[in-house]
């Protein structure tokens, strides 16, 4: 019997460690095959059947469950002997579905490395499934749900990383410290497992260790939340910083209300730059609203912990979620504004999806919820959001997502904002320009990002700011999309009398000239360096 396990990642960069910890935690020879969602399905599709598995399991996520839809009816009408299993968030709570219309033999829902193991030996063996903790399946048109049991020593699973040699250095390495989240956000899935449960800390030290040698740089944390137990988080950053990981960065997901003070005095004291990211969710900053969502938050102390990180050298990234009850268009752009003036480095406004087995997505007609009935669920309106109130926060998320998440004028456009009384009206009526000229979000030019917010603001003393940004974004020169009326040769002798040490015919090749302030810009693109003066007129 050949077992095969397929995962289709969000991108290349993203492998799926669900697989990989299936595969090492069974007893039974398991292959395992890997594609993205941007792969042709039909490429998919013969490169699973080329090898005529008996058996394929499939990791089934919001961002490939659409795919997956298309695959397994292609499987089934082609090679009807081969036994399906699914497994993943996106069939552990809502799975009947897939049972009764014969696209899955087997559903593994929540915790899948010992059902697993067990259910391939059980199908070697031709053994009964009745007693398999974790797995649903169908017989005789009877849906049978065995009972749920999480791993409660998750030390005695083998490791997922060591069989896996595979291009570590230019993917993100996904490690656990812990499973589970003690919180009960109406809207999130990891609400659904309660008991939260450790690794050995030492293991994960070797883990990373390991991964290090082997090239990687980007390790994320799946911990739902990374510093419920004070005591381990911080050993993890001391031995992150102790360890003088060079070139590589450490996310984590923290809840910021609950950061004590000695976590942040150790961070700002001892933390280098670009070695650790935090993503802190704020969502709301509105007590109605998270009560209605059963989010507990101390806005007062999570915003004074975020104020005081600013002082490390932790990259910040805040998270905040469009569409929960009780949030209209004005609650919202509060809670985007005070947010927003954080300055964090990264901003991520989400929409709100309604998450099979969420509480929330029991809830819908209570809030009367209109949400997408496919992947990834977004709502469109809702009692209390307009699906055109919805529309402008998608025209600010995209907006953001450009002028700021970016990073490509963030000293800039702080100066800017400063000048707005509301950020999110700054963010709608340039994200609006922006689509005016027939532009996208996701596919751009620089120059027409650069050029767009130069037309909305029409400032001088903005623009040559903007333009500086512009110009130091390159290694070589760029094209100019603004009209230069400086004289250059005039500007380059002057400059050449005060700086002599510089060939005047170098000046003339690799230099832009351009308006700044008072007097001049001078960007010189060196073959092996650039150089950037300013002169005044």
């Amino acid at each position: 019997m050949k077992v095969m396990l397929v995962g289709i990642n969000s991108k290349y960069i993203h492998p799926n460690l669900a697989i990989r910890y299936l595969k090492s935690n069974c007893t039974y020879p398991v292959d395992i095959k890997e594609f993205t969602i941007k792969d042709d399905i039909n490429n998919i599709y013969n490169n699973i059947i080329k090898d005529n598995p008996s058996v394929v399991g499939f990791s089934v996520y919001i961002w490939n469950i659409e795919i997956i839809k298309i695959l397994l009816p292609k499987l089934r009408k082609t090679h009807k002997n081969i036994k399906i299993i699914l497994g993943g968030p996106e069939v552990s709570y809502e799975y009947d579905e897939f049972l009764k219309d014969n696209l899955a033999d087997y559903v593994i829902y929540n915790e899948g490395e010992i059902a697993f193991n067990l259910l391939i030996n059980a199908l070697v063996s031709n053994n009964s499934l009745y007693d398999i903790q974790n797995l649903a399946y169908i017989k005789d048109n009877i849906i049978y749900k065995n009972s749920h049991q999480e791993i409660q020593d998750l030390d005695s699973l083998n490791n997922p990383y060591y069989f896996d040699q595979e291009d570590v250095i230019n993917k993100i390495q996904y490690i656990e410290l812990s499973r589970g989240c003690p919180y009960n956000c109406s809207y999130c899935l990891a609400s659904l497992e309660k008991k939260v449960r450790y690794f050995n800390i030492n293991t994960v030290f070797q883990n990373i260790i390991y991964l290090y040698s082997k090239g990687a740089k980007t390790f994320k944390f799946l911990d739902r939340t990374f510093n419920l137990k004070t005591s381990e988080a911080l050993k993890l950053f001391k031995f992150i910083i102790n360890n003088n990981f060079k070139n590589a960065i450490f996310q984590f997901e923290i809840s910021g209300d609950i950061l004590n003070d000695e976590i942040i005095n150790y961070l700002i004291n001892n933390c280098p730059k670009d070695l650790i990211r935090f993503e802190i969710g704020i969502q709301s900053i509105h007590d109605k609203v998270n009560i209605a969502v059963n989010r507990r938050q101390n806005s007062a102390i999570l915003f004074k912990n975020i104020h005081r990180l600013r002082n490390s050298n932790v990259i910040l990234h805040l998270d905040l979620i469009a569409g929960l009850p009780y949030d209209d268009l004005t609650s919202f752009e509060e809670t985007f504004n005070v947010t927003f003036n954080l300055f964090a480095k990264e901003l991520q406004l989400g929409i709100l999806k309604l998450l099979k087995g969420t509480q929330l997505y029991y809830q819908q007609q209570e809030y009367g919820y209109v949400s997408s009935k496919t992947a990834p669920y977004e709502i469109i309106e809702n009692n209390y959001l307009s699906e055109s109130d919805m529309n402008k926060i998608l025209v600010v998320e995209g907006a953001l997502d450009l002028y700021w998440n970016k990073g490509f004028m963030n000293e800039s456009v702080k100066k800017i904002v400063e000048h707005f009384e509301s950020p999110f009206k700054f963010f709608y009526d340039l994200g609006s320009l922006y689509l005016k000229d027939k532009k996208t979000f996701h596919r751009y030019q620089l120059t027409d990002v650069f050029e767009t917010i130069e037309k909305y603001l029409g400032r001088e003393d903005f623009i040559h700011e903007i333009r500086y940004d512009y110009l130091i974004r390159h290694n070589i020169k760029p094209k100019i999309y603004w009209k230069n009326d400086v004289k250059k040769n005039e500007v380059i002798r002057l400059f050449h009398n005060q700086n002599s040490t510089y060939n005047l015919d170098s000046l003339y090749k690799y230099s832009v000239v351009s308006r700044y302030n008072d007097g001049y810009l001078i960007a010189l693109y060196f073959p092996k360096e650039k150089i950037f003066h300013k002169i005044k007129a």
